[in-house]
């Protein structure tokens, strides 16, 4: 199963199928990209090679980032 979601998280035709639709009209690319890859590294990797708590917060804050980036564009 979760191979299954990493495999159609890489694709976009996959993510369509996963998220939400709300979130892929109003997301961005890029922080999609970043919160999906975070979240990959949580659940996929070793208990070793997880990432921190630090570095998962210090992700989805550069997401958001990326985001509020991409709405002002839109504005």
């Amino acid at each position: 199963m979760l191979r299954f979601m990493q495999t159609s998280f890489e694709s976009q035709d996959g993510r369509q199928k996963i998220v939400s639709p709300t979130v892929l009209t109003t997301s961005s690319q890029e922080s999609l990209a970043i919160a999906i890859s975070i979240a990959n590294k949580c659940v996929l990797l070793e208990p070793s090679a997880r990432p921190s708590f630090e570095d998962v917060l210090w992700n989805l804050q550069y997401a958001a980032q990326m985001q509020s980036a991409a709405d002002a564009e839109r504005k």
